[in-house]
Parts: structure tokens; C-alpha cells; sequence
């Protein structure tokens, strides 16, 4: 299986020589075949400046999903939604729901078992107790709604404005939920089983691209070549000509193989047995054990009857592995390393072109679910409505970490200065905790007297004098910043604590 690329494609494939051989003359039916060569449309070039976001700070990088537009929107519609239930107005604002959210991070980032620990007398978090009290959070916690088709929007628009790398995959993810919901559903064999299905695309670093909840038969337009197709024909909508889609078993048949061909997109995936043509003669499973593990047969699209140039390959490891691909064939085949159980150490097993790049770009989503797992904002709730949007700001923060981490490595930026995922979330949570505090008093306008008074002086009893921080000032004081914890002069000649600080 040798793809032909078009002028200006660059391709580790081009230089793969030899048609496509059965393992012997018992296993392939036809050893003399012809070379498959599909001609097939050019990759996209993607265009992404890292250097454009070197000094992105993580709310510049969540900004992107969950701008100040949202927040504006959140705090309308919870006073309404008080209003209606309560008769009175909460008198919430986007600043206190920037707050509210910040507290909800730093909550995951510390796992407490009960929410209300934050707040009790042994176990309280000054960070979060001192921006909000217990029930005023929980008064917005339990009116704060919005419909939520606007936030997944918002998110949604996010995600398209990304650059598209060459290679994308599609899959399943399940947003846990098991209370009420008119869009439920139940996909055994996943982690969590239970809650509302998303089909999404991914690039295989796990940078969400675009999604789709499903909210029953009439989500797509499409249902001529069922649900699983009709998911991948409406997530490539976004993709360009010429990207490679991987994708599993539940979503691949020939039919969508030839869709998505049609569209200029040539695609990968695990197929059913059921769903291999039956004129495709391949070896039976005993047959390939009997040979020995790594053993494989690949038969190419004319000799199967089917329409679109395709190649269908079987591939024996533990147990026998069956892919579709309109790019990918047996050859060039590689060396992989496995476990053997009869002989007890690692063993060497020939390894198929189209299984190792199934294998290197298909765990997107995947790993996207993993990250989503780490510190995920999930306190208990009988609203379906609040789990969603608690899910997609977890989403936003996974996806603005996978992109800095991206970017620090392209800019060469040092370990030590990258932060890990815990410590961008708390990063963020400090953010969006430091926007304007509300006035107790009337619970309406931030009080100006105390805009932004963050950065303060304040005067340590201690027995000696520390010296200045300042760059280039050698006085001792007494006077440190409350915020950063360092020792500023102010004095009538010079004034370290306003340098520092600008």
C-alpha cells in the first residue's frame, strides 16, 4: 500500500518502495498483486505564531474560551433567575462571578471532601474564605443558570479559532451525570458510563478542536449512514482538505471511508468484522496465530470491489486487529516492542505501517479525558445544567494548558519557568480571584476604596531591620508588601515600594 502525495506534500510515506505481500501462499490468495497507489489531495499548512502569545499570562490563554462577555451573561441571568424563583434580585456581578469561579478552581486544585471545610474554623482556606463567604457561595451555586447551547457556543468558538495540525481523531466523551436529563445516555465499556455523550475532535496532543453533544437521533442532519458516521461527517466540517482522520471501530465503514475521500480527507480506523466487504479474503484467525505474533495481510480496495481506493489490513498481536485506511497500508512495516507472558521479558514484533499510525494519533480525546480527570470541578449537583458548564470550564482550562505547554516548548522556554498543570490552574484561580471584591454593605458596586488594593504596605515587628529588595537599593526597612511578602522602603528621597511594583 504506497499512497502517491501531490507536489508540495511532504510525506514519511514517499519514500516507501514494494507493493503489498501476503505472509505466504496459504495466507494470500494472490501474491502477484498490483500496487495500490491512491492520489491524494495535499496536507494544510498550519499556521500558528507562538511567538504571538510568549508573554500570555493563564487568563489570557482561558480568555480565549471564557471571556469577560460570559461572566456578563452568568451574572444577568442568575439575578433573573433568583428573581423569579425568589422574588428577590441576588444583585450578583461578573466581577463576583469571575470570583465565584476562581474559588470553584482552587477547590478542585485542593480536593477537600466537603466544600463547606473551606470555610470551618480548623480546615478554613484564607485565599478562598476571605473573597467570598460560605453562603454567599453557595447562594450563587444554587441560583447560578444559564441555557446552556451559549456557553458551549463560546467554547465551541474557541476551539475552531485554533490551527489545525495534519492529523486529527474523533471519539466519544461522557460529561458524567446520573440525575435527570432529557439527553442521557448509557455507553457501556466507558470509565463512566453514565451521563451526556460529546463526540469530539482532537489533535493528538489532546487539544480539543471542535465537539458535538448529542441529544438524540435528530442531532445530525445526515442519519443515511448512521449515527456514527453522521458524527464524523459533521466534526470534519471544520477540518481541512487534505487532514488525516483517525477515528475507531464504532465510527468506521466503507461507506464513510468513501465520504470522506469524496471531501478530500483520507481517514483511519478499526473496523467491525462485519463490516469487511466479503470479497475481502483474509486468513482466519488460527491461521495468524499459528504463524506466530507480529504476522499480517493486507489486501488493497481493487481487489475487495469497492469503490474508493482503500486498504484493509489484519495484523496479529495478542489477538487479531483489523484496519480500514484510504492512506495507510502494511508497508513500510516497523519493529515494536511487546510483553510476552510465555517467554517472561520484552520481545521484538513487526509492527504494521497503519497500526503505528493509528496508534500515534488516535489517543487525542483520550488523553484530553485524562487531563479533564486531574482536579476536575466536580462537586455534587442534581442540576444537569450546572455539571455541563462546570465540565466546559474544565474543558477551557485543559485546553489553555495543552496550548502554553505547546508554546513553551516551541519558544524554548525552560522547565523550571513552565508551569505543570496544577500550578497553572492555581495560577488562573489566583486570576480570577483577584478581580474587584464586592462591598458587603450594599452588594451592588465594588467599593472603590478597595479597587485593586491587593498590593499593600504594611509595617513588621521584627527585631532587626531586612534589607530592601529593590533592584539596586541598599537600605534596610521595616515595611514589607503584604501580597509579595517583600521588603520595600518608602522614604522621603526614594520610593522602592511604587518601583517595585511598576
Amino acid at each position: 500500500f504506497q499512497p502517491v502525495i501531490e507536489d508540495g506534500d511532504e510525506e514519511e510515506e514517499d519514500d516507501a518502495e514494494g507493493s503489498v505481500e501476503g505472509t505466504d501462499a496459504d495466507t494470500d490468495t494472490d501474491t502477484d498483486r498490483d500496487e495500490f497507489a491512491p492520489v491524494l489531495p495535499g496536507l494544510p499548512v498550519c499556521q500558528d505564531d507562538p511567538t504571538t502569545r510568549a508573554d500570555w499570562s493563564p487568563i489570557e490563554y482561558f480568555s480565549q474560551y471564557i471571556d469577560n462577555k460570559v461572566f456578563e451573561d452568568l451574572a444577568t441571568y442568575t439575578n433573573q433567575r433568583e428573581l423569579q424563583s425568589r422574588g428577590v434580585c441576588m444583585n450578583t456581578t461578573p466581577q463576583e462571578i469571575k470570583i465565584f469561579f476562581g474559588i470553584s478552581v482552587h477547590m478542585a486544585c485542593l480536593g477537600y471532601p466537603r466544600i463547606k471545610m473551606f470555610w470551618a474554623k480548623k480546615t478554613k482556606v484564607p485565599v478562598i474564605s476571605s473573597k467570598m463567604t460560605r453562603d454567599r457561595f453557595f447562594r450563587i451555586r444554587n441560583y447560578i443558570l444559564w441555557k446552556v447551547r451559549p456557553i458551549l457556543d463560546r467554547v465551541r468558538q474557541g476551539c475552531l479559532s485554533l490551527a489545525k495540525p495534519e492529523r486529527v481523531c474523533i471519539d466519544e466523551q461522557i460529561i458524567t451525570f446520573t440525575g435527570r436529563c432529557p439527553v442521557r445516555q448509557y455507553v457501556p465499556g466507558k470509565p463512566n458510563p453514565t451521563g451526556l455523550k460529546v463526540f469530539v475532535l482532537a489533535s493528538p496532543n489532546g487539544l480539543m478542536l471542535d465537539f458535538e453533544v448529542y441529544q438524540g437521533k435528530n442531532t445530525f442532519t445526515v442519519q443515511r449512514l448512521g449515527v456514527g458516521a453522521a458524527a464524523v461527517l459533521r466534526m470534519v466540517e471544520s477540518v481541512p482538505t487534505g487532514s488525516h482522520i483517525f477515528f475507531d471501530r464504532y465510527f468506521t465503514t466503507i461507506d464513510l471511508l468513501d465520504a470522506l475521500l469524496a471531501k478530500g480527507l483520507p481517514a483511519t480506523g478499526t473496523i467491525m468484522k462485519n463490516r469487511v466487504p466479503k470479497l475481502c479474503q483474509l486468513p482466519v484467525d488460527k491461521q495468524l496465530k499459528k504463524e506466530g505474533r507480529g504476522t499480517s495481510v493486507s489486501v488493497a480496495g481493487h481487489e475487495i470491489g469497492t469503490r474508493p481506493p482503500l486498504a484493509i489490513t489484519k495484523w496479529f498481536d495478542n489477538k487479531p486487529v483489523l484496519m480500514a485506511s484510504t492512506v495507510h497500508g502494511k508497508d513500510p512495516e516497523d519493529i515494536c516492542t511487546r510483553w510476552s507472558k510465555k517467554e517472561k521479558h520484552l520481545v521484538q514484533v513487526k509492527r504494521p505501517a497503519v497500526i503505528k499510525q493509528y496508534n500515534d494519533n488516535m489517543g487525542g480525546v483520550d488523553l484530553c479525558d485524562r487531563m479533564l480527570s486531574f482536579y476536575r470541578m466536580s462537586s455534587r449537583t442534581k442540576k444537569w445544567t450546572s455539571r455541563v458548564i462546570s465540565h466546559f470550564f474544565d474543558v477551557a482550562i485543559t485546553n489553555s494548558w495543552i496550548q502554553y505547554k505547546s508554546d513553551s516548548k516551541a519558544l524554548h522556554r525552560p522547565s523550571k519557568n513552565t508551569h505543570q498543570y496544577l500550578d497553572f490552574k492555581l495560577v488562573l484561580a489566583e486570576e480570577l480571584l483577584e478581580s474587584p471584591e464586592l462591598d458587603n454593605s450594599c452588594e451592588e458596586k465594588p467599593s472603590v476604596r478597595r479597587l485593586g488594593a491587593t498590593h499593600m504596605p504594611e509595617m513588621m515587628d521584627t527585631k532587626h531591620a531586612e534589607r530592601c529588595r529593590n533592584k539596586g537599593c541598599k537600605s534596610k526597612t521595616y515595611m514589607r508588601c503584604t501580597k509579595c511578602k517583600m521588603f520595600l522602603c518608602i522614604t522621603k528621597k526614594r520610593n522602592c515600594f511604587q518601583d517595585y511594583h511598576h
